[in-house]
């Protein structure tokens, strides 16, 4: 059965190459939606299978439900995310449609907001996504993989690096995230570091030696975290050169909007130098240790992903999710993660097939 999909912020870095992805499967019929129309008609000029386009205001309860009411799933890619917040997300609930974000607005706000969400969706009978991506999104599927791979997991951890050109969302959002304390997950609980913030918890030390264990916002929304998981690690970041200008942006006050946004395009071209300096695209490796059914003896787990643009990356692993979706008809309901709902070994072999270097699968 054919559904029609709402891509917002289609106009995006992450938003453009994920409509390519969806039109890709002939199934979709999509619709595509931002603030700026301009570059909205540019890429229904560009594709032939998009079927309208819609201007919308992610700021504005109003707009989103009259985008909402026309299509059967939204997939939100817009930002930068401190600004729409969990916006989105509510109007969805509203309009009683399934929901998925490629960002973390919903992480971002766990703390007041992630319980509430959730038995809300639950209420009115939908599902809803959050950190669709690369993060959480595949490293949350490398720990359902893990979980599902062995009866009890002693230790898993998760490293990444990642680098091409942040968008201006980004690097907004970013900079907006610098003060809020570190969150670590270790032992089987989650640790509040009080010195440090995000800032510090992405910088590595030349060439890409990590630092510090990064989880904040959390990696998992907490509600489903594995229970056969002992102790679980995310090391995250970016390669040397950009962290050195996150440094010395440290210091701003990112409650000015018009200093973040002056500070946030020096951010931009610094990545964009970054890209040559050093380049990576998006690698991710778990590790993991755990026992099997009927067996004493500890067992070793390494799995690599690799592809060589961040954003193809995202799109490619949110497109794959939403095919999932849509062809298994899944009852849950709910907020979850793709990894939680997502069958791992499926979607690694997906992405394999979608030019990911997937090794130990």
């Amino acid at each position: 059965m054919e559904k029609t999909i709402g891509v917002l912020g289609a106009s995006g870095a992450v938003g453009k190459k994920l409509t390519k992805e969806l039109l890709g499967n002939a199934k979709n019929n999509v619709i595509v939606a931002g603030r700026k129309e301009k570059k909205l008609q540019e890429i229904y000029n560009k594709f032939d299978k998009i079927i309208d386009i819609c201007s919308v205001d992610a700021g504005s309860k109003k707009s989103l439900k009259k985008f909402y009411s026309k299509i059967d799933m939204v997939v939100n890619c817009s930002g930068p995310v401190h600004t729409f917040k969990t916006l989105p997300a509510e109007a969805a609930i509203e309009e009683t449609i399934p929901y998925v974000e490629s960002g973390m607005s919903i992480l971002n706000e766990c703390d007041k907001n992630i319980q509430e969400i959730d038995q809300n969706t639950k209420e009115k009978g939908i599902l809803m996504i959050t950190g669709a991506g690369t993060f959480p999104g595949l490293s949350r599927v490398l720990l359902e993989l893990a979980s599902r791979r062995f009866v009890k997991v002693d230790n898993v951890k998760v490293s990444a690096i990642f680098n091409d050109p942040l968008s201006m969302g980004s690097a907004v959002d970013l900079l907006s995230e610098s003060r809020k304390p570190i969150e670590v997950f270790e032992n089987g609980q989650w640790i509040i570091r009080k010195l440090g913030t995000m800032r510090e918890a992405i910088c590595f030390a030349p060439p890409f030696n990590i630092r510090h264990v990064y989880a904040s916002p959390p990696t998992d929304t907490q509600l489903h975290f594995p229970t056969n998981i002992k102790n679980f690690t995310l090391k995250l970041g970016t390669p040397s050169f950009l962290s050195d200008i996150m440094v010395l942006v440290h210091s701003i006050n990112t409650a000015n909007y018009q200093l973040t946004e002056l500070m946030a395009r020096y951010l931009k071209y610094a990545s964009q130098i970054n890209k040559y300096l050093a380049p990576c695209g998006l690698a991710i490796r778990m590790d993991a240790v755990g026992k099997k059914s009927n067996s004493a003896v500890s067992e070793k787990m390494v799995v690599n992903l690799y592809h060589p643009n961040t954003f193809v990356a995202t799109a490619t692993a949110i497109a794959c999710g939403v095919k999932f979706l849509l062809e298994n008809n899944l009852k849950k309901t709910g907020l979850f993660t793709f990894g939680e709902i997502v069958d791992p070994v499926w979607l690694l072999k997906k992405l394999h097939s979608k030019h990911f270097l997937v090794i130990g699968i």
